[in-house]
């Protein structure tokens, strides 16, 4: 479920990018949107023509009807959403965050998208908060957002059973969702990923990972015993609710150990839990896991403008190919290479160069 006010051009396409990926993977879309927002239209303009169908449209209000206290209201709702993957239900301008979250409760949902020009949490924005760790203090910290009925409906949604709820800049929705790290604070009522040292049950999956990663062109083939190296020494991201694996990370030390170097090997969290702070879960844990293995620093090779990005936003700086030692680039394809950017970090979490190379 995605609360949505006002939404300007490059919010549609947003919009569009992520109701796409969405449809691809089979799940359902419910917009909530303000009526004074010219969106919907009989031409399909605007927003209804970012959806990948013609959605159906319900119209809602603050009280009852879209605040799930109706129950025939919620029963159309109910059925649009079980014959239909995208739904819009319009409601006074200024209550979207509000009746998003009723009804995320209301429809048992497992997220709501929470969106407001401020983005997220701090700056950077906090990828992942618990609201009940006292010291997070986020409710003194977003009072003013929507007059207080941002942090209201956060602690509606996670009340009311929704598993977690995303809040991000309303033109950056697709980047929340569906990017390592996401680029808002993902609000859960407890922990919802826990960090875990890989099992041998865990192979045939990370195998699949590994391979999904290679085919979506994020990292570089691996034979099935250098995989299963990665698995031995590797972490998983892992949903408290169910135990699958949200991601991975490896951390490669053999052929660096000398320098006091570790490479962050094969970091992939799977689309439908980016967002959630599986990419950052992993980089912290195992950048805890190098200074505990006495480590000076870890680095990280990419060819993806995505990744490259997170690893700023982790703290890592960006260095040159002759930064690390000359064994990462022994039999390392040319084309490939010539695309790798390296980021370089601190194992105590601080940004640094290269010195000594």
């Amino acid at each position: 479920m995605l609360a949505l006010a006002e939404p300007e051009p490059e919010t549609i396409a947003s919009i569009r990018r992520a109701a796409a990926a969405l449809a691809g993977g089979g799940a359902r879309l419910v917009l909530v949107v303000g009526t004074a927002a010219d969106v919907i239209g009989g031409d399909r303009a605007g927003l209804a023509a970012a959806l990948p169908s013609t959605p159906v449209v319900l119209v809602g209000s603050a009280e009852g009807a879209g605040s799930g206290d109706d129950p025939d209201w919620m029963a159309q709702l109910w059925l649009a959403i079980t014959d239909r993957s995208e739904v819009v239900v319009e409601v006074p301008a200024g209550t979207e965050s509000l009746v998003g979250a009723d009804l995320a409760a209301a429809l048992r949902a497992l997220k709501l998208v929470l969106t407001d020009p401020g983005g997220g949490w701090g700056s950077p924005a906090k990828s992942f908060v618990d609201v009940h760790d006292p010291e997070r203090g986020f409710e003194a910290a977003l009072a003013d957002r929507q007059g207080g009925a941002v942090v209201a409906a956060v602690r509606t949604a996670l009340a009311g059973g929704v598993t977690s709820v995303n809040l991000c800049p309303p033109e950056q929705v697709d980047e929340e969702l569906f990017t390592f790290d996401g680029v808002g604070s993902l609000f859960t009522s407890g922990d919802y990923l826990r960090l875990d040292p890989l099992r041998v049950d865990d192979l045939p999956a990370v195998e699949e990972l590994v391979a999904q990663g290679v085919a979506d062109g994020l990292l570089r083939p691996r034979s099935r015993l250098d995989v299963a190296r990665l698995a031995v020494t590797g972490l998983g991201a892992r949903v408290q609710s169910s135990g699958h694996l949200a991601g991975l990370v490896g951390l490669d030390v053999s052929a660096y150990a000398a320098e006091g170097l570790g490479e962050v090997a094969s970091l992939y969290t799977v689309s439908r839990f980016s967002g959630a702070g599986a990419g950052g879960l992993l980089v912290d844990g195992l950048a805890e896991h190098a200074a505990a293995l006495g480590l000076r620093a870890v680095f990280a090779v990419t060819v993806s403008a995505d990744a490259a990005a997170f690893f700023a936003r982790k703290g890592f700086t960006e260095v040159g190919h002759d930064a690390v030692p000359p064994a990462k680039w022994a039999g390392y394809d040319a084309s490939r290479k010539a695309q790798a950017r390296v980021f370089w970090r601190d194992v105590d979490g601080s940004p640094g160069g290269a010195a000594g190379f």
